[in-house]
């Protein structure tokens, strides 16, 4: 009797109770065509989005299936490859489906650190050195900019280290360390260079030769001594008829070759001859023998004497002769 029950209920069964056993488990792994990983190791779960049983699910999204590439690397994984991790992991209890793309492309996420970042904390920690023995007016400079870095994601920190050169030296040796979540990434090594600065007068626009410079044409900026010529001026002149010998571009040096007075008196012009002497004021007409720029001492021959008499050019058209006792003008 027990026997024909049970051919009677093996015959009523469905097909798929017959190719399967009861305590098989349907996992279905559907992979995206691609992703991007922040960490150092692909998992299931970073590719692919798992539908099955808990907590097979969990385990299976938390499978490692390759090591990631560096920051912003790339790399190719195929479908077969992440079939067999899958079957693997899964168990032979399993019935594993993979659907979606045949491949995926992981990407790395990086964050870029730029050779300015890096030299500017190498910067920071020598210019607090030279503080400390000291030396303040110091500007200090990368001698090479270093490469920019891809780093992985998280809380950056960079800490510099600072070898000081040989006496009198100018050059400082710089190494920093970036470190990414407190883990520590290979040293960047470069050079930097350390220099006295100075007040320098520089063009605040670009000016062509011969133009009439204003107060609003000339700043005073602090410079490294070793970039500005040894006769830079180092306070601002006075602009009045001042003009520009030489071209200049904003943030040039200005030498006392770069620019002059403008002449304001020219040879042959007619002038002003002013004489003043125990509450006397005596002007007379004159005719420029040379030119003049203001505060220069000319020639001038006196229209009406005759004689050639020695002034100072105070104006345009305004020349002041010393008083002289016994002489005429």
């Amino acid at each position: 009797m027990r026997a024909l029950v049970a051919a009677i209920l093996l015959f009523a069964a469905p097909a798929s109770a017959l190719t399967a056993p009861a305590s098989a488990l349907a996992v279905t792994v559907r992979v995206a065509a691609d992703a991007v990983v922040d960490t150092d190791d692909i998992r299931l779960g970073d590719i692919a989005s798992v539908d099955a049983a808990e907590p097979l699910a969990a385990r299976l999204r938390a499978l490692r299936i390759a090591p990631a590439p560096s920051a912003g690397g790339r790399v190719t994984l195929d479908g077969a490859s992440v079939r067999r991790r899958v079957r693997a992991a899964a168990g032979d209890d399993a019935r594993v489906e993979l659907a979606g793309a045949g491949r995926v492309v992981v990407t790395r996420a990086s964050q870029l650190v730029t050779g300015h970042v890096l030299t500017d904390a190498a910067r920071r920690e020598a210019l607090a050195l030279l503080a400390h023995r000291g030396e303040r007016d110091v500007v200090v400079t990368a001698a090479g900019m270093p490469d920019d870095l891809r780093l992985p994601v998280g809380e950056l920190t960079l800490k510099a280290r600072i070898v000081e050169g040989p006496p009198g030296s100018a050059f400082l040796s710089a190494q920093v360390v970036p470190a990414v979540d407190g883990r520590a990434l290979a040293p960047v090594s470069f050079t930097l260079r350390a220099a006295r600065t100075r007040p320098v007068v520089v063009a605040t626009r670009a000016l062509a030769p011969g133009a009439l410079l204003s107060a609003a044409d000339l700043a005073i900026e602090s410079r490294p001594t070793t970039d500005v010529p040894m006769d830079a001026l180092a306070a601002l002149p006075d602009t009045t008829d001042l003009e520009t010998l030489q071209s200049f571009r904003p943030g040039d040096p200005v030498t006392p070759r770069g620019v002059r007075r403008k002449p304001i008196v020219k040879r042959g012009e007619i002038v002003a001859l002013v004489i003043e002497a125990r509450g006397l004021r005596v002007t007379a007409q004159g005719q420029a023998a040379e030119d003049g720029r203001r505060g220069d001492t000319i020639r001038v021959i006196n229209q009406m004497s005759k004689r050639e008499v020695h002034g100072r050019v105070e104006a345009g058209g305004l020349v002041r002769v010393p008083f002289q006792i016994g002489r005429e003008p």
